[in-house]
């Protein structure tokens, strides 16, 4: 199982934020910071990524920062659609090094497989030349 590249802040925000909209029942106003944020996700790479709920003049709406930059997004969706794309970007040289990593780790073990079968058989073939020394020199002191 792949571990996901993202941090969930809160578990019960996160699944509300995905199947419908926030009510007064679901008192998130005292989690806000005092920006007016409740961080819900982050990436795993620290890339300081992440998706917020913020207040706005329009009521709850729903933020991506990445460095520097941030959107707000009315939706949900918009808002997740964001945060996976800006994702995939700051993993992508990570993934691509993983993947070098476990194709050289391959090569590598491959290389010794085949020393260990070298060494294996050169161990074998001296071994048998010393029996066949020794026999001789048996036969010959006879």
């Amino acid at each position: 199982m792949q571990k996901n590249k993202y941090r969930i802040h809160s578990n019960v925000l996160f699944e509300i934020a995905q199947s419908r909209s926030f009510t007064e029942k679901d008192n998130i106003e005292e989690r806000f910071d005092e920006e007016g944020k409740i961080k819900l996700l982050s990436d795993r790479a620290g890339a300081d990524l992440s998706l917020s709920i913020v207040k706005t003049e329009d009521g709850i709406a729903y933020s991506v920062k990445w460095d520097d930059s941030e959107e707000v997004f009315k939706g949900w969706n918009m808002a997740w659609e964001e945060f996976i794309w800006c994702l995939g970007v700051v993993n992508k040289p990570l993934e691509e090094a993983a993947k070098k990593a476990a194709e050289e780790a391959k090569r590598r073990a491959a290389e010794e497989a085949l020393l260990a079968e070298e060494n294996a058989e050169l161990e074998e073939a001296v071994a048998e030349e010393a029996s066949t020394e020794e026999a001789s020199a048996e036969e010959s002191s006879k």
